[in-house]
């Protein structure tokens, strides 16, 4: 097992860089999440359920690519399901229950694969799932979570693009150009 995988074993977690201190770090994740907060309160449902859509697609790349390299999953439910959550968004079609299980287990097969590729297919799938759960709910949490899926997914990207280093934080180049992207799908989503 890598200090990759490793990470990847972690979800969720944050490897701070030495500028950052653990605190500081923690904080700012904190304010990045309630200012994201206050932004998708102000969304109407089809604005929050359009904003998770958007940052899905952005990361079935990664599911697309782990079953290219190991043959797991099927990245066309996840496509089929995204297709569905756009349906709902411009005619109103229901995103129905067996497809947003068969979204989940596509979820299960990623969190259940070994290697590093699995943790960002993981974060694919889990963005997918509540993109669903947006267009039906509407709720500010699925956004959010794909969001932060979004953020969590450059951060590792980060992480294994400097070999383990722990250099990935809020400074990061790639999870500046994923927050730059977040920014600029809420500013679309908000002036529609």
């Amino acid at each position: 097992m890598t200090v990759f995988d490793e990470a990847l074993g972690r979800r969720g977690a944050v490897v701070p860089c030495r500028d950052c201190t653990e605190d500081d770090g923690i904080a700012w994740h904190r304010d990045e999440e309630r200012r994201l907060t206050a932004r998708i309160t102000e969304l109407p449902a089809e604005g929050r359920a359009t904003l998770a859509a958007l940052t899905a697609a952005r990361l079935q790349p990664y599911f697309l690519r782990f079953h290219a390299e190991t043959g797991r999953g099927d990245p066309r439910v996840l496509g089929r399901a995204l297709a569905d959550v756009w349906r709902k968004l411009n005619d109103g079609t229901s995103v129905t229950l067996p497809v947003m299980l068969a979204v989940f287990d596509q979820l299960q097969i990623a969190a259940g694969a070994p290697g590093a590729l699995a943790g960002l297919a993981w974060y694919s799938a889990a963005s997918v799932t509540n993109a669903c759960h947006a267009a039906v709910h509407g709720e500010v949490r699925e956004p959010l979570h794909c969001l932060r899926y979004g953020r969590e997914a450059a951060l590792t990207m980060s992480w294994h693009a400097t070999g383990g280093t722990p250099s990935a934080c809020r400074h990061d180049t790639l999870l500046q150009e994923e927050l730059r992207l977040q920014s600029a799908d809420l500013d679309l989503v908000a002036s529609s």
